[in-house]
Order: C-alpha cells, then structure tokens, then sequence
C-alpha cells in the first residue's frame, strides 16, 4: 500500500475510535503523531532494507507484530509518565492500522505466506524477490484517475481535519 493509503486507512479507524469513545476534535500534534504512525513501519524497514541492506526486506522489523509490541509498551509507559497518552495512542493507532492494513489484501487473496511477515523474526523473512527501492517504485508509478482520486481524498480529507482542529482549538478572545 501506498503512504496515502496507510494514512488515509488509519484517519479513518482513529475518526472512528475518537467518535466512538465521543473524545471530540483532537488537536493538530494529535494528527501529526497519527500520521507518523501510519508511516513508521515504512520509514524504519524501507531504508534499512533497500538502501542499507541491514533487513532482509522491506517487511520485516518494524511490521513485527513483536516490534509492535515492545514500541507500544515503552511509549505507553512514557505517555503516561509525562501524560501524553493522546499521542502515545493516536501513534499506536496509526502503527497497528499500518501493519492490517498490509495484511488485508493478502489474507484476502489467499497469499498467507505473504502475511507471516508479522511474526519476523519468529518465522523466517518472506522472499519477495529481487525488491526495488523507493525511488525506482515511484518512477514505475502509473499516474491514473484512480490516483488522482485518491490524493485528492486524502488532501481534503487533511484539509478539512487540520481547519477543523485549529477552530475547536482557538483560544477564546480576551476581553481586556
């Protein structure tokens, strides 16, 4: 999946937590440490994989479900000593809808194998092949309507959230 689609599939389970739990508008951080989260799995093994070649591919460390774990256990002691348990849980929100939502297709298919990178290192890495790196998979990337449509979602969609959260946030005015 795309980075826009991570982020966009996390907003959408995070929306839907906040609505749930009726927690109202989150403030702008809020959104940024979701967003983060939603990419983190890919910022740490993307690199070290393809660039470094210190992973054995671009799916494993951090889309361990161990690795999930361990990170959620230490922010969530850290949110909670410096009360930041918002961000701490927008964040593991975003990571946990990263590695499902990887998932999904593949388990959907069929492609089981595919899905056992979530127990690396526990169950050896999945051979993809010979894998290509950022840059290459972006200059391969074919400009359709349907991407098009998709980046406009999530452009409003972040437009909207971001207007949304500054009003329910302002200040009130000062009468002095």
């Amino acid at each position: 999946m795309w980075p826009w689609g991570h982020l966009a599939f996390g907003a959408l389970i995070y929306y839907g937590y906040r609505r749930i739990r009726r927690l109202g508008v989150s403030p702008v951080v809020v959104g940024i440490a979701l967003a983060f989260g939603t990419q983190f799995p890919d910022i740490v093994d993307k690199p070290l994989a393809w660039n470094l070649g210190l992973l054995p591919n671009g799916r494993s460390l951090a889309h361990s479900i161990f690795t999930f774990f361990i990170v959620a256990v230490v922010l969530t002691r850290i949110g909670r000593d410096r009360e930041q348990q918002e961000l701490t849980t927008a964040f593991l929100v975003g990571y946990v809808s990263h590695i499902v939502s990887d998932l999904i297709p593949l388990v959907l298919r069929g492609n089981l194998y595919y899905a056992t990178f979530v127990l690396w290192p526990l169950l050896p890495p999945v051979d993809y092949g010979q894998e290509i790196g950022f840059i290459a998979r972006i200059e391969a990337l074919d400009i359709t309507a349907g991407l098009l449509v998709q980046l406009a979602i999530v452009l409003v969609l972040i437009i909207y959230w971001y207007v949304r959260a500054r009003a329910a946030h302002r200040p009130p005015p000062r009468h002095d």
